[in-house]
């Protein structure tokens, strides 16, 4: 009852904060700019049909044409919500546990006869929940558009929403690690951020060596880049999963025929691509939450020594 009160008081917080508003109108203002675009069997409209564009590739009638739509909704998740959101949730919640463990707030806090171990995952539990509800809005809204201005019905896009919210624990973890041990909101955004772009270079480095098998000839360096692949989160591969359960359209589908110059490496570029999509989940999401249970019991354990 004293955790789930905890969780209730924290998310409470979080709803004061201006940043959860600023972040739900942007979901509103995506799915109202994605609602001024249609797709029709011979043409897309902008604005209600100001503007039309010829093509039969978003014909919502055939399968194709709603894979490709599909891929558009993901691309705009993915940059939305993947990106420019998990930065902006990132920055929201850097402070969840800094102000948390500042003199005076935490006094109160340790007063009741709760656990530290409690107080801990209670306020890292509340902070997902944050992001849950932010997930849920921008991927219903979206859903809904989907259906009733696309004419595409993609129940699996759902599945969004508890993904992306896995996708900003893999990261979460590392903000949190970062605030206990250092007490610095500054700190835990720039650490966490740096972790980010590690992951993402590592999974990067690894899919290069996919596509061009001469830097394989690095054997040391190869083995390194695939072990770091497996041990740290596997940010990439939610997009990917994304993209094979809602069934889209690969990236060069959409690509002009004619501007497929290199074909030997576009072949090279959709075998990796198909070789990601077919990632096993309960692996890929496994071994990633896996890595964000050490980064968590080192911050609790941190927090739970701590003279506060």
């Amino acid at each position: 009852m004293q955790f789930w009160a905890l969780i209730v008081d924290s998310f409470r917080e979080s709803l004061d904060r201006k940043i959860f508003w600023v972040l739900i109108v942007i979901s509103v203002l995506v799915a109202a700019s994605m609602f001024c675009i249609g797709f029709a069997p011979t043409h897309v409209d902008l604005m209600f049909g100001m503007w039309e564009f010829e093509t039969d590739m978003y014909n919502p009638e055939t399968e194709i044409g709603r894979g490709n739509i599909a891929s558009i909704a993901v691309v705009i998740a993915d940059l939305v919500l993947g990106w420019i959101g998990l930065m902006l949730m990132i920055v929201a919640t850097a402070n969840f546990f800094t102000a948390f463990i500042e003199r005076g707030a935490i006094d109160v806090v340790l007063s009741k006869p709760i656990s530290r171990a409690k107080l801990f995952l209670g306020k890292y539990v509340a902070s997902m929940v944050f992001v849950l509800l932010q997930a849920t809005v921008f991927g219903v809204l979206t859903f809904l558009v989907m259906g009733i201005r696309w004419g595409t019905w993609l129940p699996k896009y759902l599945l969004i929403i508890p993904l992306l919210v896995i996708l900003f624990s893999y990261l979460y973890c590392i903000s949190v690690w970062a605030a206990v041990t250092t007490r610095s909101v500054i700190a835990a955004i720039f650490i966490a951020m740096g972790a980010w772009f590690m992951f993402f270079c590592v999974q990067s480095a690894d899919d290069s060596m996919e596509l061009w098998p001469t830097l394989r000839e690095q054997r040391t360096l190869h083995y390194t880049v695939r072990t770091l692949r497996w041990v740290f989160p596997k940010t990439q591969d939610i997009a990917y999963l994304t993209e094979r359960w809602t069934k889209a359209g690969s990236a060069e589908d959409l690509v002009p025929e004619t501007a497929q110059q290199d074909k030997d490496m576009m072949a090279r570029t959709r075998t990796l691509e198909a070789k990601r999509r077919a990632v096993n989940p309960v692996h890929t999401i496994g071994t990633s939450l896996a890595f964000e249970a050490v980064i968590v019991m080192l911050a609790m354990w941190s927090f739970s020594r701590k003279d506060y």
